[in-house]
């Protein structure tokens, strides 16, 4: 019987019933102890559960039972609050949540068996006894979904903490002020070595993209075979590498920036190291991973922003009036610094005939007043195309 609304049911009601059900009640100890031993035979995680406790749990099951029958009709989810106490109880004690259901069913099939057992004796029809049989079937059915809502939400809250955790010792771990004991419990709880250098690294990441950002640097961390442990700090995800990363691996999608090898206590330094290699490559528009080695002398476009300018306003701006042609003399200059100023291979990477390319270079000095056969006219145009942003080689 499913509709609440339905008053004319004899399930559960008449003195007959009245009878069978307190006999169930005062005479449950056959149920309840057949029910704790086969929990404890069968059921993954009940082996540990003190038998006092199950035994309470059956005759609770009993009860509630017999008051869904004496209702007759099927249970509401805000009927059962027996099912969040037991399934906050298991939980607490370690049991999974596909015991608990397994459990609370062999709880159901021996109250169900038993009364299908006594109900010749008080007379109660077999038809009545078939629409308890669906009563206490709905009932699991209740039991079930509440349980599971309970794991659920107890789940993700724990989640959530251990979240919260790690962001917090992660913090800790790559900043100046750490206390060691908190370091080396941290480094216990993750996994971490303390006994060999890690690297720090930090990537962009945006409220939009949700858990994604971090999602990906993962998916590359394994491709280059090593272990990462992440967070958010201040919209900046900040990582710990554990493991030699692989040279060769699929570079990320985002900009990464990695700090030197250092030991647990001194990650500080890895991770201000990896803070400046990021900054200074999106200010450079590189992709990839990145540090201060293979950055090198371009750190100085995002440190010293005052020279950037300056340079550009020499050799970049002048090329404003030349219109299409502008991005032809660019991408010839920068051709011919990649290729360590060797024209004819500068030209067939375009590619462009050598003395399109030599028309080129010598129209890009005419306008700017840059001397491309001078050390530092070299380092001068290098540092104002490496602030465009558009060559991965700058």
């Amino acid at each position: 019987m499913t509709d609440r609304s339905v008053a004319e049911t004899t399930v559960g009601q008449g003195p007959r019933w009245h009878a069978l059900l307190e006999t169930l009640r005062t005479e449950d100890d056959a149920v309840i102890e057949g029910t704790v031993s086969r929990l404890q035979e069968t059921v993954p995680g009940y082996e540990m559960v003190n038998r006092e406790a199950l035994a309470a749990s059956a005759r609770r099951n009993i009860a509630l039972s017999i008051r869904i029958i004496r209702a007759g009709v099927d249970p509401r989810p805000d009927e059962v609050p027996e099912a969040d106490a037991l399934a906050n109880e298991r939980m607490g004690q370690g049991v999974p949540l596909g015991s608990v259901l397994s459990g609370f069913r062999i709880s159901m099939i021996n109250i169900l068996r038993r009364l299908i057992e006594m109900a010749p004796d008080f007379d109660v029809p077999s038809d009545e006894v078939v629409e308890c049989s669906a009563l206490l079937w709905s009932l699991g059915d209740v039991f079930s979904s509440r349980a599971t809502s309970v794991y659920r939400d107890r789940e993700i809250a724990r989640a959530v903490a251990d979240e919260a955790r790690r962001s917090e010792w992660i913090g800790k771990a790559v900043s100046e002020d750490r206390d060691i004991s908190e370091l080396l419990w941290g480094a216990a709880m993750y996994n971490v070595p303390t006994d060999v250098p890690l690297r720090v690294l930090a990537a962009p990441t945006h409220a939009e993209e949700g858990p994604g950002a971090a999602n990906s640097l993962c998916e590359w961390a394994q491709r280059a075979g090593v272990r990462l442990i992440t967070s958010v700090q201040s919209s900046v995800i900040v990582g710990i590498v554990i493991g030699e990363i692989d040279d060769e691996a699929v570079e990320p999608e985002t900009t990464v920036g990695v700090g030197q090898p250092e030991r647990l206590e001194n990650l500080a330094r890895s991770f201000h190291a990896a803070s400046l290699a990021l900054r200074a490559a999106e200010s450079l528009g590189r992709r990839g991973v990145v540090d201060v080695e293979s950055l090198s002398w371009r750190l100085g476009v995002h440190a010293s922003p005052e020279t950037t300018e300056l340079l550009r306003e020499r050799y970049i701006a002048p090329l404003e009036h030349a219109g299409a042609f502008r991005l032809e003399l660019l991408e010839s200059v920068r051709a011919y610094l990649d290729n360590r100023m060797n024209i004819p291979a500068a030209a067939r990477s375009i590619p462009v005939h050598v003395n399109t390319l030599r028309y080129r270079l010598r129209r890009f000095e005419e306008l700017t007043g840059a001397d491309l056969g001078d050390v530092d006219g070299l380092i001068e145009v290098s540092w104002a195309l490496a602030a465009e942003g558009r060559s991965p080689h700058l």
